[in-house]
């Protein structure tokens, strides 16, 4: 794909990850961290000065003395601070340009729901597409994939309902962890949050500023294998996500629009410079489905090996075991006494491994 979209490096900079934080920290120092970016420290200057720095308490100074009311702080608002060294940071996010130094998360561990496929598009967008995006949702998250976008208004919101339906989904935001934007998404957020995860690089009590939108677009597509874009105008947010997606060297889709749809612009532009075509919400589960079967993706932990299926155990080896000849998502939910998404989700991994295998949505054991 041309990549004619390319962010402003003004809403990022470039970085890497410090080596300070590539070791464990303590509860200490995690505070520390959490109080320097309270204080205003972004992502670009905390890393510069890690890197920089020989100890974590160089940088740290006098914030380290604040670090047990800023976790009480994040325990109040349900959430944690994450740093690289966790075992939930997600490694495909740690490998961007300008990765983010301190992850703010509530709600599941970002490494036990996955594999991601992120769904973003225009705020103002037709009734048609926030149909559409509802619907593809749904799909990708009944198919097991866990689906990231930015809970915005439009095209965001649907695909986090859409999601909510059959499985789990992911909110980025572009505020502190605690401050809900828009506020009228609260409830939404609020059932996100429960069985998926919301995410943000900014610290708790941080409003909306224009910035901080195209900021987070990276971290929407770093977190994900593939980018969908339903609907964008040529001005929209979206093509931004789709400059840091190509960056990050992920698969960006568009959707198909009318030709004389002023509010579909951008994507067909993103169409004529290459992007992947979808027609429909079956054949863009396949397609990004198929991308989870090439082995030159490594996404996250790595997945099991197909010739260890008698090694399986926990969830995988009951959902395995609950696999019949030819048997429904809701079926293996029924036999194996877990969750539907969940299932959804362990069959997708099985799937990647020729242990089971699907058509037309029934299952079975390969």
């Amino acid at each position: 794909m041309t990549r004619r979209w390319v962010p402003d490096p003004g809403w990022t900079g470039h970085w890497e990850l410090p080596s300070l934080l590539r070791h464990p920290v303590t509860n200490q120092q995690r505070g520390g961290l959490v109080a320097l970016s309270c204080a205003g420290m972004g992502p670009k200057r905390l890393a510069t000065s890690l890197a920089n720095a020989e100890r974590l308490e160089d940088v740290l100074g006098e914030f380290v003395a604040r670090w047990q009311s800023s976790l009480r702080r994040l325990d109040r608002a349900g959430a944690r601070a994450v740093v690289p060294s966790d075992a939930e940071y997600p490694d495909e996010l740690a490998a961007i340009d300008a990765p983010p130094p301190l992850l703010f998360v509530r709600g599941q561990r970002l490494d036990e729901i996955r594999p991601r496929v992120a769904i973003v598009g225009a705020r103002a967008c037709t009734t048609g597409a926030a149909r559409f995006a509802e619907r593809l949702g749904a799909s990708f998250a009944g198919a097991g994939f866990v689906v990231v976008s930015g809970l915005a208004r439009g095209i965001d919101a649907a695909a986090h309902t859409g999601a909510l339906q059959t499985g789990r989904t992911v909110a980025v935001l572009g505020t502190g962890i605690d401050v809900c934007y828009p506020a009228e998404h609260a409830s939404l957020a609020e059932r996100i949050a429960s069985d998926g995860a919301i995410v943000t690089e900014f610290p708790p009590g941080v409003g909306p500023r224009a910035w901080h939108f195209p900021s987070r677009n990276r971290i929407i597509s770093g977190l994900s294998m593939a980018l969908v874009i339903v609907e964008a105008g040529t001005n929209s947010g979206a093509l931004i996500t789709a400059g840091f997606a190509l960056d990050q060297g992920r698969e960006v889709f568009a959707c198909t629009t009318g030709p004389e749809n002023p509010a579909g612009a951008g994507v067909r532009e993103l169409l004529k410079d290459g992007a992947g075509l979808i027609v429909d919400a079956e054949q863009a589960v396949e397609v990004v489905m198929s991308l989870l079967a090439d082995q030159d993706f490594v996404f996250g932990t790595p997945a099991l090996s197909r010739d260890r299926a008698i090694d399986l155990d926990g969830e995988l080896r009951r959902i395995y075991d609950a696999v019949t000849e030819d048997c429904s998502v809701d079926e293996v939910a029924a036999n194996a006494g877990i969750a539907s998404a969940r299932v959804a989700s362990g069959l997708a991994e099985l799937e990647l491994e020729s242990l089971v295998a699907s058509s037309n949505g029934r299952w079975r054991r390969s």
